[in-house]
């Protein structure tokens, strides 16, 4: 009898589910998915490389360009919105909403089709970059590993994390940035249990990517330094226009994609087509303006573009076309289109710097190099990725300084004009409410002591059930500490005393019966920790110890005395919105 393809897959799950065991089956899953990351991410760039080529698409568009091109990007779009709409744009937003709703479970399906109009839309020369549809496609084979294999729904959701670390490891050859930005950007939790899983797949992504295509950077390797301390208000600068400019760019993309969705709404191919024609129009301009702009990147770093007029030009056109292609919802990412207008807006500010600091020693490249990490930090709102990216980009430590300052400004302020990313403008937008990292905020900022019962009630460990039972009568507390010369020894539930003093043993003492192995919390936990203790250990209250000494006890704390207290801080928080809004002046026309 022959077997089937799929039926030997099948069994080979079946034995690596029940023979190896699901901890050794993850194990293997996140080095796979690592190197089909890599995979993925080389297929994409040569294909794209090739593509472009062939539609004579890689350089100013002649008639041919917007012929083949236009074919290309008609197909790309026929399949995104008749029939994979997931495929639209970057699709990290949609990544984040599988982890969030779905358990992490993608369709096939469309990491398939995401595959494909990612290839035909960047392969048209469209003003966007391959990244963001890498780490969606890559997630999604992560995605299809772990439910394939029968893992977990935690194992899923991590295997779409291990999978989009893979992709961006491999895209940029930035393993470190791959596990931050999957970390802060995919995953939304820097302190994420699921670490050393991402760490093995960038790892091993990067290491496959080099041995298929060589090692080396994505860009040239730099050697620019801090001559002068008196540059950094330069850069300085570069962080505050970074911070209004980058706001500035995502609510244009938001107001063209609310004129998409309104006045276009029948016509969206017909938007993205349009989206196509612009960017041909404008590689008349500068041929800069075509697809991600890796070598135009490139140029301003080695300072091989130093006219401010050159340099605003083309900033001025990779925001018009980078908005209108993204806002139409065309396949393609913003990775390396932020980075390029980042690097123009930088050079920009150390060209003009020049002319006026004549006697200052200033490299237009090393003012596009902050200015690629700055833009990064105000529009995808992921300040350590942008800093450790450019540096892994780079390699060039020497100008580590300026960037943090640049980055963490742009970050800050830019969160002020605009208080969510573009990822979470969009979702927002479409009416999906992507988790934030203020979601569970208020209780890590609040903490144990908050909340904790300081007025106890004790058993001495010699004392007897039986006057533990009268002592107990009518008492609605389930558990009590036990405690010799006042110290923590154990814990005793009350159903306990109620069941020795039914079984006729009330001449124990409380320590015979006790739980020696005491589960504790100390005061300056966050109550996100006590709950998950309370939880994990299906246990109603906890010991609250000194960490100085552990057995010294200071309080109790219960899931009861964490929601009164939760809801205790949203009242004072209600409170102080509407004394605000008592002491605000009234509008002068109030309608």
């Amino acid at each position: 009898m022959k077997i089937t393809q799929k039926l030997r897959f099948s069994l080979i799950g079946k034995f690596l589910k029940n023979e190896i065991t699901e901890e050794r089956t993850y194990l293997v899953l996140t080095i796979i998915a690592g190197i089909v990351g890599a995979l993925i991410a080389v297929s994409i760039e040569h294909l794209v490389e090739m593509l472009r080529h062939l539609l004579h698409t890689d350089g100013t568009f002649t008639w041919k360009s917007f012929v083949f091109g236009g074919i290309a990007v008609f197909i790309s779009g026929w399949i995104t919105t008749r029939l994979y709409p997931w495929t639209a744009g970057s699709s990290v937003p949609s990544v984040r909403i599988a982890l969030a709703v779905f358990h992490g479970k993608i369709d096939l399906k469309n990491t398939i089709a995401k595959y494909v109009t990612t290839i035909l839309s960047l392969g048209a020369g469209i003003s966007l970059g391959p990244e963001g549809p890498i780490v969606s496609i890559a997630s999604g084979a992560g995605s299809f590993l772990g439910t394939f294999f029968s893992m977990s729904k935690k194992r899923v959701k991590a295997l779409v994390a291990v999978g989009s670390a893979g992709g961006i490891a491999a895209a940029f050859n930035t393993p470190i940035t791959a596990v931050v930005f999957t970390l802060e950007e995919v995953v939304g939790d820097l302190n994420a249990k699921i670490l050393g899983s991402i760490v093995i797949a960038a790892v091993v992504a990067s290491i496959t990517a080099q041995m298929i295509t060589g090692n080396s950077p994505l860009f040239s390797q730099l050697h620019y330094k801090l001559d002068d301390p008196k540059e950094l208000i330069f850069y300085l600068g570069i962080g505050l226009i970074a911070a209004v400019v980058g706001p500035l760019w995502m609510k244009t993309v938001i107001k063209l994609r609310e004129f998409n969705k309104t006045k276009m709404k029948n016509h969206k191919l017909t938007f993205m087509m349009i989206a196509f024609v612009l960017v041909g129009l404008m590689s008349q301009i500068h041929p800069g303006v075509i697809g991600s702009g890796h070598g135009t990147i490139e140029n301003t770093l080695l300072s091989l573009i130093l006219d401010p007029k050159v340099l605003g030009t083309l900033f001025i056109l990779k925001f018009v076309s980078s908005a209108i292609c993204y806002s139409s919802g065309i396949s393609g990412g913003l990775f390396l289109p932020t980075l390029l207008m980042g690097a123009t807006l930088g050079s920009f500010v150390g060209a003009v710097s020049s002319e006026f600091f004549q006697n200052a020693n200033i490299s237009a490249g090393a003012y596009a190099l902050v200015g690629m990490g700055a833009f990064f930090a105000a529009v995808i709102r992921a300040p350590f990725t942008s800093i450790i990216m450019v540096f892994e980009l780079t390699r060039d430590y020497n100008i580590i300084l300026p960037l943090m300052i640049a980055s963490i400004v742009a970050f800050v302020l830019s969160s002020r004009i605009e208080k969510e990313s573009i990822y979470e403008l969009i979702a927002e937008q479409d009416g999906i409410h992507l988790p934030t990292r203020e979601d569970h905020e208020t209780l890590e900022q609040m903490v144990v002591e908050d909340a904790m019962v300081t007025d106890l009630i004790t058993y001495n460990a010699n004392l007897q059930i039986k006057e533990a039972y009268q002592m107990n009568r009518g008492s609605l507390i389930s558990g009590f500490p036990i405690l010799r010369n006042g110290r923590v020894i154990g814990m005793v539930s009350r159903s306990d005393i109620n069941t020795e003093m039914a079984k006729g043993n009330g001449e124990k003492t409380v320590e015979q019966i006790c739980e020696k192995k005491v589960i504790k919390i100390y005061p300056d936990q966050s109550l996100l920790v006590a709950f998950h203790r309370l939880k994990r250990f299906q246990i109603s209250r906890l010991p609250v110890v000194s960490r100085l000494d552990d057995k010294h006890l200071i309080g109790i704390i219960t899931a009861q005395d964490i929601i009164k207290n939760f809801g205790y801080q949203i009242k004072e928080e209600e409170k102080k919105i509407d004394d605000n809004l008592d002491t605000m002046e009234p509008p002068v026309n109030p309608v």
